[in-house]
């Protein structure tokens, strides 16, 4: 090789201007994929708390259609209403897809997304590839990562606070007590916005509930050395339930409606009786009155009229009817009441006393008490009294069987009792399957006999204090959705497990 030519090629081979330039090749390919990975996880994160946030507000938007007594389609609608409000399609595309709002069970017990009635709204929502819309990268291409998959849920639950499953338990504004003996079952509770007071040996099974807003109202006897399970079962909760009257109000307005939500559902599963000739014959009202009733018609009588009507059909209302009983033909004494299975307040006294009357399938509404006697039979009804009275406004004898005789937890043959006053009743009074709601206090006094009283499926709603009297045993029943009882749920965020 020529000199010259040999000196060319040694600078060629030992020049590195040419090392530096694939160095800052390779170092901005780094630096692009460092800074995708900020601005693109930055972007995927934003885009991520969006879609949470939409899909929480859309779980919340469905779970009030819910609670508020909407069919599915209207939560689903509700749903997805919320979720272009907050997630609108035009400005981050499609985020849900045929089955992303469903409208499900929660059980509060096991976590679990359950068969059974809904009480919870599930809402899912992507971007992702199973709605054509993936979230889109920038730098991170450089890298080989073309999109992010996105996807939330969020479950909104409507139900029953702290341990209760079931609609059944105490309730009380004021102090709830619990003498001694008492036994709690599994998913019964028993709340007080006052104090809850247990003063000895009274037992709650594990998964029954106690609770009150402060616990340092239950002084020293939430220990199980005071009473058994207590431990377990307590714990603190503020449940300011909507006033007493007023539920009592809607309620009655409803039933002496044409027609509404809750006397539809009432009626639903109750029938029409066969023969209405009673309502003539006992002059309330013509024949061709008569002929024009249908299931859940109102018919307006004093209280003489429903003492003829009670006896002309020997104790049993004709059923499927709304009886709407005016009490001013009896005056305005403390002790004005209309009769079932009783005979002091009878019109004609020649009815036998031990005659059984049964109120079954109707609503009774009145501003009379109730003088129940010790062959009352009370079934699948709702009693609503309107009287305010500082004493009992229902007189109740030992041996009146209200609700299912055999403690059976069939809604369709639930008993509800109104009253804007307090009551006292024997423990065997409220027996089985019956909700007695009071604009007052309370007092489930001791059964004349020395036999405990067992009650399932029974609820107790006081505007006022309640007291229960020793030895009695509370489980509960089915969830109730009538509408019927005062609302204890509860819509709380959950997560449910796989």
């Amino acid at each position: 090789m020529q000199p010259k030519l040999k000196s060319r090629f040694k600078r060629f081979t030992d020049d590195e201007h040419g090392g530096m330039t694939v160095f800052w090749m390779f170092g901005l390919m780094i630096i692009a994929v460092i800074g995708g990975l900020a601005i693109d996880i930055t972007n995927l994160h934003r885009h991520k708390e969006r879609l949470t946030l939409a899909a929480d507000a859309a779980a919340q938007a469905g779970i009030v259609a819910l609670a508020s007594g909407k069919s599915t389609a209207e939560i689903k609608s509700a749903t997805l209403a919320s979720v272009e409000l907050n997630a609108p399609k035009a400005v981050v595309g499609p985020t849900t897809g045929a089955n992303d709002v469903q409208v499900v069970r929660f059980d509060p017990k096991t976590r679990k997304i359950v068969s059974g009635t809904p009480n919870a709204v599930q809402v899912t929502l992507h971007n992702d590839e199973t709605v054509d819309n993936p979230v889109n990268t920038g730098l991170l291409r450089l890298a080989g990562i073309k999109s992010f998959d996105i996807d939330v849920t969020s479950v909104a639950y409507y139900g029953q606070p702290g341990n209760c499953t079931s609609s059944d338990m105490i309730y009380g504004k004021g102090q709830v007590t619990l003498t001694s003996g008492n036994y709690v079952g599994h998913s019964y509770c028993v709340h007080s916005q006052t104090a809850v007071w247990l003063p000895q040996q009274n037992f709650f099974e594990r998964g029954a509930g106690v609770s009150m807003p402060d616990l340092a109202a239950c002084k020293n006897k939430c220990v199980d050395s005071a009473n058994p399970g207590i431990e377990n079962a307590v714990f603190a909760q503020n449940l300011n339930l909507p006033n007493v009257a007023d539920h009592i109000s809607k309620v009655r307005t409803a039933m002496l409606a044409t027609t509404s939500d809750l006397k539809t559902a009432f009626f639903a599963n109750k029938a029409l009786a066969a023969d209405l000739s009673a309502l003539v014959s006992t002059k309330i009202m013509n024949n061709g009155a008569k002929n024009k009733l249908v299931k859940g018609s109102v018919v307006t009588l004093t209280a003489a009229q429903y003492n003829d009507l009670m006896q002309a059909t020997n104790g049993n209302l004709p059923s499927g009817l709304v009886y709407d009983v005016d009490c001013r033909d009896k005056g305005n004494g403390p002790a004005t009441a209309i009769s079932i299975g009783a005979g002091k307040n009878r019109k004609n006294s020649s009815q036998l006393s031990s005659t059984i009357e049964t109120v079954r399938q109707v609503v009774v509404i009145t501003d009379c008490g109730f003088d129940v006697g010790p062959y009352a039979r009370i079934d699948a009804a709702l009693a609503i009294s309107t009287r305010v009275q500082s004493a009992s406004v229902i007189s109740a004898d030992q041996g009146a069987v209200v609700g299912d005789p055999l403690k059976n937890c069939d809604i369709n043959r639930k008993v509800y009792i109104m009253t804007m006053s307090g009551f006292s009743v024997p423990a065997n009074f409220t027996a089985s399957n019956v909700a007695l709601i009071a604009n007052g206090d309370i007092n489930l006094a001791a059964n004349s006999s020395s036999s405990d009283g067992v009650h399932k499926g029974t609820s107790l709603h006081a505007e006022g204090s309640v007291h229960i009297a020793a030895n009695n045993t509370f489980n509960s029943c089915a969830e109730d959705n009538s509408g019927l009882i005062p609302t204890v749920k509860t819509i709380k965020f959950v997560v449910p497990k796989a």
